[in-house]
Protein backbone atom coordinates (compact mmCIF):
# COMPACT_ATOMS: atom_id res chain seq x y z
CA UNK A 1 0.00 0.00 0.00
CA UNK A 2 2.78 2.63 0.73
CA UNK A 3 4.82 2.01 -2.41
CA UNK A 4 1.70 2.88 -4.56
CA UNK A 5 0.95 5.98 -2.53
CA UNK A 6 4.38 7.31 -2.59
CA UNK A 7 4.49 6.64 -6.56
CA UNK A 8 0.95 8.42 -6.74
CA UNK A 9 2.67 11.24 -4.55
CA UNK A 10 5.90 11.40 -7.25
CA UNK A 11 3.57 11.03 -10.22
CA UNK A 12 1.58 14.28 -8.65
CA UNK A 13 4.24 16.47 -7.48
CA UNK A 14 7.19 15.53 -9.53
CA UNK A 15 6.77 18.09 -12.23
CA UNK A 16 6.41 20.61 -9.65
CA UNK A 17 9.13 19.75 -7.36
CA UNK A 18 11.58 19.37 -10.35
CA UNK A 19 10.54 22.65 -12.01
CA UNK A 20 11.20 24.80 -8.76
CA UNK A 21 14.36 22.85 -8.29
CA UNK A 22 15.73 23.51 -11.78
CA UNK A 23 14.84 27.40 -11.51
CA UNK A 24 16.08 27.50 -8.20
CA UNK A 25 19.74 25.71 -8.89
CA UNK A 26 20.05 26.71 -12.64
CA UNK A 27 20.10 30.54 -13.47
CA UNK A 28 18.49 31.25 -16.40
CA UNK A 29 21.63 32.21 -19.12
CA UNK A 30 21.44 35.42 -21.75
CA UNK A 31 20.83 33.85 -24.70
CA UNK A 32 23.62 33.82 -26.89
CA UNK A 33 23.67 33.53 -30.60
CA UNK A 34 22.38 30.01 -31.66
CA UNK A 35 22.60 28.21 -35.16
CA UNK A 36 20.06 25.64 -36.48
CA UNK A 37 21.21 22.59 -34.72
CA UNK A 38 21.03 24.25 -31.21
CA UNK A 39 17.50 24.88 -32.13
CA UNK A 40 16.55 21.90 -33.40
CA UNK A 41 18.33 20.38 -30.20
CA UNK A 42 16.70 22.68 -28.03
CA UNK A 43 13.17 21.70 -29.09
CA UNK A 44 13.79 18.35 -29.04
CA UNK A 45 15.11 18.51 -25.38
CA UNK A 46 11.75 20.33 -24.91
CA UNK A 47 9.52 17.79 -26.44
CA UNK A 48 11.02 15.01 -24.47
CA UNK A 49 10.90 17.06 -21.07
CA UNK A 50 7.34 17.91 -21.59
CA UNK A 51 5.94 14.31 -22.58
CA UNK A 52 6.80 13.02 -19.36
CA UNK A 53 8.03 13.45 -15.97
CA UNK A 54 11.32 10.68 -16.60
CA UNK A 55 11.97 12.45 -19.48
CA UNK A 56 12.02 16.10 -17.72
CA UNK A 57 13.95 14.17 -15.16
CA UNK A 58 16.74 13.42 -17.37
CA UNK A 59 16.64 16.12 -19.14
CA UNK A 60 16.62 18.26 -15.80
CA UNK A 61 19.48 16.27 -14.40
CA UNK A 62 21.66 16.78 -17.74
CA UNK A 63 20.94 20.88 -17.37
CA UNK A 64 22.20 20.65 -13.95
CA UNK A 65 25.37 18.06 -15.04
CA UNK A 66 26.57 20.58 -17.85
CA UNK A 67 25.97 23.57 -14.98
CA UNK A 68 28.09 21.70 -12.38
CA UNK A 69 30.75 21.03 -15.50
CA UNK A 70 31.46 24.08 -16.19
CA UNK A 71 31.26 25.57 -12.94
CA UNK A 72 34.27 23.61 -12.21
CA UNK A 73 36.03 24.41 -15.51
CA UNK A 74 35.76 27.98 -15.17
CA UNK A 75 37.18 27.75 -11.35
CA UNK A 76 39.52 26.04 -12.90
CA UNK A 77 40.41 27.92 -15.67
CA UNK A 78 40.60 31.30 -13.26
CA UNK A 79 43.14 29.37 -10.97
CA UNK A 80 45.14 28.68 -14.07
CA UNK A 81 45.17 32.44 -14.84
CA UNK A 82 45.87 33.50 -11.38
CA UNK A 83 49.02 31.72 -11.18
CA UNK A 84 50.16 32.98 -14.53
CA UNK A 85 49.68 36.76 -13.57
CA UNK A 86 51.56 35.85 -10.41
CA UNK A 87 55.03 34.89 -12.30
Amino acid sequence: MAPRLIAKLIRLGGGKLLDRTVSKYVPAAPKAASGLGKGIAGLALTRIATRSVPGAIIVGGGLIAKLLYDRRHAASDAAQNADGEAQ
